[in-house]
């Protein structure tokens, strides 16, 4: 097992926009993996690109500099300029081992997050995970990382104060939605069905709205959102161009790098229009802000409401800290108790050789000397023995490397 390692470009360093251009769309994305895992020679990797961050975690023993650092963020990136590349390769947070790993776990607690306390940042961390599975770039490293990441996040979202205030994008987006809406038959475009849109739909149930409109890439999918409203209805991102209604609120949020709706999918008309762009890169064209009847609501929006909460995060950033501590000294355990395994995972084969040659050569007339009772008797033994010789080292192993007390 090698080193974690993370490549993080994120809110804290850079504006949205630089962040939207290392978002890859899905369709791309197995391809860019292999030839990212093909320039650095790592053994596992995993790409990460939510409304606020992109980020790659793979696991390479060596130190990552920064021009192969330029090498595979250049793969996932929407220009070419490679200058730009350059200074984002050179600013762009770099982690390698510990740090990487308590930096995967903080963020999966939605710690390390614009919207502190947001839960969405977990779902989308093992949407990847199990994305780089599917393409075989996931083994022992990133499993167990994993693992200690969602075990750790839980215990964030429910023994800390971060879930109970609601600092979510979806929460925010749904407030903002709220202040400008009252009744219940307008008509909403959602495009996108995604974990947001899903999130925001489920918003719009509870309060009874019914003519909701879904427009996706996959029709199965915007149909599964559609079929939860009265009035519901399904179609793919073709249909934009010609809306089935006349659309009051435009909620939008695809991981798509291309914009998707447009002036003339506004009606021009003197009744407001509200668009929400959740993406990023966003999926509205910017003229469309520009038109006089729409207001528009986006991330640089949400991120200015949660810099309001800074007191209340810090607080509850507090009690989070012990809790993300244990979570990096129980992953610290897994990672030398699965080095152990790895180690010594040739005994079994060895210790049924040794049998093998026991039984077929060394005592082979003696045995074949036996009458039946006494050859099962003798190899009942040796099968006893051989589990105990298997799996008695592996406990002493792991005690002697853990530090652990052996038990008789």
């Amino acid at each position: 097992m090698k080193k974690v390692q993370v490549i993080s470009i994120q809110h804290q360093q850079f504006p949205l926009e630089t962040i939207g251009k290392f978002h890859l769309d899905s369709a791309s994305l197995k391809s860019a993996l292999l030839e990212a895992k093909e320039v650095s020679n790592c053994d596992e990797i995993m790409y990460i690109n939510t409304c606020n961050r992109v980020e790659w975690i793979f696991t390479l023993d060596h130190f990552v500099c920064h021009g192969l650092t330029a090498k595979i963020i250049s793969i996932f990136c929407n220009t070419q300029e490679e200058e730009f590349i350059k200074t984002v390769a050179k600013s762009c947070v770099r982690l390698s081992g510990e740090e990487a790993v308590l930096h995967c776990i903080k963020t999966a607690g939605s710690i390390n997050s614009a919207v502190i306390g947001e839960h969405e940042i977990l779902g989308q961390m093992r949407a990847s995970y199990e994305l780089s599975v599917k393409y075989d770039l996931a083994k022992d490293g990133l499993r167990i990382l994993m693992k200690q990441c969602v075990k750790t996040s839980k215990q964030i979202f429910t023994e800390t104060d971060l879930r109970r205030k609601p600092v979510s994008i979806v929460s925010i987006a749904w407030k903002a939605f709220q202040n400008k809406f009252n009744q219940k038959d307008i008509h909403i475009g959602l495009i996108g069905a995604g974990q947001i849109i899903t999130n925001f739909a489920k918003f719009l149930k509870e309060e009874d709205y019914s003519n909701i409109h879904v427009f996706n890439r996959s029709l199965i999918r915007a149909q599964q959102i559609a079929q939860g409203f009265e009035k519901g209805t399904a179609h793919t991102l073709e249909a934009l161009r010609i809306t089935p209604v006349e659309i009051d609120a435009w909620i939008v949020c695809t991981g798509s790098t291309d914009f998707l709706l447009f002036p003339e999918q506004i009606t021009p008309s003197k009744k407001r229009v509200f668009v929400m762009d959740l993406a990023l890169p966003q999926n509205v064209h910017p003229t469309v802000a520009l038109l006089k009847n729409v207001e528009s609501f986006d991330m640089r929006d949400i991120q200015a409401i949660t810099s309001e909460n800074i007191a209340f995060r810090n607080l509850a950033l507090e009690q989070c800290e012990p809790i993300v501590m244990k979570g990096l000294e129980e992953y610290k355990i897994l990672e030398q108790e699965r080095k152990v395994e790895l180690a010594m995972q040739s005994i079994p084969a060895t210790i049924k050789e040794i049998k093998k040659t026991a039984l077929g050569s060394v005592f082979l007339k003696e045995f074949e000397g036996l009458d039946e009772h006494s050859k099962e008797v003798i190899e009942n033994i040796l099968d006893y023995m051989e589990k105990k010789y298997i799996s008695v080292p592996m406990k002493m192993a792991k005690a002697v490397l853990l530090d652990l007390p052996q038990k008789n």
